[in-house]
């Protein structure tokens, strides 16, 4: 019998209510109590003794002149240490086969080296045979793959320009991008949408759907992607929402909040 039916496990509603507090005050820097019973739907009472015993704990700071919580740098540390003890290679390689798996596609993480993009593991579960994309070590252009775009996303446009100058920008295909205003329209358009599209920019016959992962610094560590032979909007539709998916789950991992 599955141990946790046996003993009729349920959440401890303390903790969830503490765990509430914590990920509330840091999307917002800070809060009331006011705002936080309000936002937890509790009582103030209740909220009171909450707060009062996480300040006593350590990990909220409470300002007598304005009466707000904010968190103390324990919340911080914590954090920073699982982040540390956590192998993200091996995170991203047991997420890539699923992602792989469940999409029946080639399935790949990449990161930014030295103004392209270079691809440091590959999952190909599906019965579809890639060249480029395939191949673990291969280096691509950012501008012309998902991977690529989706990383040049998190820079602001001047870190963009400031990179473009140093790429040796080439006509890969007709539909490769070789203009940086028009670029820079799609990375707006990237980051609207939380996913970048390759439609036969780098290589004949390859459609690939990626999106960035973040740390905990909100800094891009690269970006996975998904490739295949064709794109309909149908298909385009499933990928992103599943690449999105995972690259969420993966940041998360990392340590990423949304800001």
């Amino acid at each position: 019998m599955d141990q946790k039916k046996e003993l009729r496990l349920e959440p401890v509603q303390a903790v969830e209510r503490a765990f509430f507090v914590l990920e509330y005050i840091s999307k917002n820097g800070s809060s009331t109590l006011k705002e936080l019973y309000t936002a937890a739907g509790i009582g103030k009472a209740s909220m009171c003794r909450l707060v009062h015993t996480m300040e006593l704990s350590g990990y909220l700071r409470h300002d007598e002149a304005t009466g707000a919580y904010s968190m103390t740098y324990k919340p911080f540390e914590i954090g920073v240490t699982a982040v540390r003890s956590i192998s993200y290679i091996n995170v991203i390689k047991s997420m890539l086969e699923s992602l792989s798996a469940e999409l029946d596609a080639i399935a790949q993480f990449s990161i930014e080296d030295n103004n392209e993009l270079l691809c440091l593991e590959s999952f190909n579960n599906s019965d579809q045979s890639f060249s480029i994309y395939a191949a673990i070590g291969q280096r691509t252009p950012l501008y012309a793959t998902s991977a690529g775009k989706a990383i040049l996303s998190t820079l602001s446009n001047d870190e963009i320009r400031e990179k473009w100058d140093k790429m040796n920008i080439t006509k890969l295909m007709p539909n490769t991008i070789t203009d940086l205003d028009d670029l820079l329209k799609e990375i707006q358009q990237v980051r609207q949408q939380s996913y970048a599209v390759d439609r036969e920019e780098n290589e004949p016959g390859v459609f690939c759907v990626g999106s960035a992962l973040m740390n905990y610094n909100r800094t891009a560590i690269g970006a996975i992607s998904v490739s295949t032979h064709s794109l309909d909007p149908e298909t385009e539709k499933r990928f992103s929402e599943t690449v999105i998916s995972y690259a969420s789950r993966i940041s998360h991992m990392l340590g990423y909040i949304n800001p």
